[in-house]
């Protein structure tokens, strides 16, 4: 039996607590403002307290003056969110009835609204979690399995390239055989390994597949008290929402491998498979609007005030007339590749253009060096020295899940275009808005947004690309030591449960219920505990090694071309 560290990996499941605030926020000192039912009582009955108490500065990518919020700890920090809600409580059951206790396993939480730097710089996360590993690697002689969930995947590759770089080059100077001493596997559980789609409509507009779809007097009351621009501008304070950007540029995303038809497909989703068109790459935006921009240039953006008043270093907020020009430029063309999402995002900043902590924290171009804001990116940062380390990749397939977004500009009056053309019309905060009447069975488009396989919330393309394929070839230098990788897909099976109505089934592949899967949890168990590990082999339910095999198709004929 190894000692069992894992990291609470899931973006928004670990609580949050307020440890000091604005007045409004006093009474709440030490209570969870996230994860809990106190919190959600708070969220709906003191709206604008509840948000100024949990966004970030958006220049510092750090606490606002005067307010900290910070992890729970513990593993009640994680175990149920909301109090019924179960999310790592079915595997710390199971691990304990194989004997493990807080002695031989810790649960690492985590604030995970901060950019992975500022975690190091704020918390001190990355050298606490080092020192942790350490600590159980000496108490019991035994390397230890690493188990993240989502983002919490993401952030461990953050951490095995930090701890393994020198100090004066960012990293936390443990040597470059640091992993292959103290990890023997990690378990990488539905992690977002190359980001998530719904990431950029988060930042673009405030809004993802579940805000969309509400409909009628809900959709109406949810848009007027918690509307898009509330909704983006929390989010670009975030720099965990950047961290979750797609990552492998065109290369990957733009490829459209996996909306095409195969012709020996086991695909594990109930989806049409559409060719992809002759242009390239494939849009992650796609702008509905019959005029462009460029030929309204009497629509004007309105002045994003709120943000301005709010905060402190206003002085930073870009122009109005500087912010109109890249937000008409970035609107004029119909289809936008998610390189030039990104390059969008960077520029604009939610208008505070590059001085916008998030967008200097993470870099989605691949450079002569590596540098730590390359980090991130596990198509730009090879895997440590680490011939002994195993890493299990595990995952749900067969939930249609975003992958691309048609928008319009947000001319009309309450973010609607309602028929306007937006001449002689300012454009709203957000300026642009998913286009929800825009529906297509056919090409897997459904109120505006275009689907493709995953697990409900990640994309097959993030959670699949560098399990099969990024870390498997030997041309690319992604894994230089030749780690062992093992990738298991579940295919989601839902059935209703009386005893568990919120969730899906012992066998959803959804991404969260993933947790609570009875196959993943078993090779799970097997993992950590060494029993009957070799029956943990690699196992496909979905497109994944034909999708793999399009890209690269793909980059083959463009270096042909050029």
């Amino acid at each position: 039996m190894f000692p069992n560290f894992f990291v609470n990996a899931g973006y928004i499941t670990s609580g949050l607590e307020l440890w000091s605030g604005e007045p409004c926020g006093r009474k709440y000192f030490r209570q969870r403002l996230w994860g809990s039912l106190s919190g959600a009582h708070t969220f709906f009955t003191d709206l604008d307290c509840y948000l100024k108490h949990l966004e970030l500065d958006p220049i510092t990518g750090s606490d606002p003056p005067n307010i900290r919020v910070r992890a729970s700890q513990g593993f009640e920090a994680a175990d149920y969110f909301m109090s019924a809600y179960w999310v790592w409580a079915k595997l710390i059951e199971n691990f304990a009835d194989v004997g493990y206790d807080a002695s031989t396993m810790t649960l690492m939480s985590y604030d995970w609204r901060l950019a992975f730097p500022i975690l190091e710089e704020r918390d001190g996360f990355l050298t606490k979690l080092r020192f942790a590993i350490e600590a159980l690697h000496k108490s019991r002689g035994e390397k230890v399995v690493l188990l993240a969930h989502s983002m919490g995947s993401s952030l461990v590759l953050y951490f095995l390239a930090w701890v393994t770089r020198e100090e004066h080059l960012g990293g936390g100077g443990g040597g470059a055989d640091w992993v292959d001493k103290h990890v023997h596997s990690f378990v990488n559980l539905a992690g977002t390994l190359l980001g998530t789609s719904k990431s950029a409509p988060a930042l673009l507009s405030g809004e993802i597949k579940d805000t969309v779809s509400l409909l009628g007097p809900i959709g109406t009351v949810t848009e007027r008290y918690f509307g898009r621009k509330r909704r983006k501008d929390l989010a670009n304070t975030w720099g965990s929402v950047w961290s979750m950007l797609p990552k492998g540029g065109n290369t990957i995303w733009g490829a459209g491998a996996d909306l095409q038809q195969s012709t020996d497909q086991n695909t594990s989703v109930p989806m049409h498979f559409v060719p992809l068109q002759s242009t390239q790459p494939a849009p992650i935006v796609s702008f509905t609007d019959s005029r462009s921009a460029s030929n309204n240039p009497s629509c004007t953006l309105q002045q994003n005030t709120s943000i301005e008043h709010n905060n402190p270093k206003n002085n930073t907020y870009l122009h109005a007339s500087h912010l109109q020009n890249i937000i008409q430029k970035f609107s004029s063309k119909t289809n936008r590749s998610i390189d030039e999402v990104i390059e969008f995002l960077e520029q604009w900043g939610n208008g505070y253009g590059s001085t916008l902590s998030a967008a200097n924290l993470h870099s989605f171009k691949k450079k002569d060096q590596l540098t730590p804001d390359l980090w991130h990116d596990p198509t730009s940062t090879p895997l440590p020295y680490a011939p002994s380390l195993k890493i299990y990749c595990l995952y749900g397939v067969g939930i249609q899940t975003e992958r691309a977004y048609f928008y319009k500009r947000n001319c009309g009056e309450n973010g609607d275009l309602s028929g306007s053309n937006c001449d002689n019309t300012a454009l709203n905060d957000p300026p642009f808005i998913i286009d929800a009447s825009v529906n297509d069975p056919s090409r897997n488009i459904k109120k505006g947004i275009l689907f493709a396989d995953g697990d409900g919330s990640v994309p097959l393309l993030s959670t699949g690309y560098m399990c099969v394929d990024g870390w498997t070839r030997d041309t690319n230098g992604l894994n230089p030591s030749g780690v062992n990788i093992t990738t298991r897909e579940y295919k989601d099976k839902q059935e209703f449960q009386v005893d568990d109505p919120m969730r899906k089934g012992p066998e959803s592949g959804d991404h969260v219920d993933i947790l609570g899967n009875v196959h993943a949890m078993e090779d799970i168990l097997k993992v950590v505990t060494g029993f009957e590990v070799e029956t943990v082999t690699t196992h496909l339910e979905s497109d994944i090694l034909n999708i793999t095999d399009r890209i690269r198709i793909n980059l083959l004929g463009r270096s042909t071309v050029t």
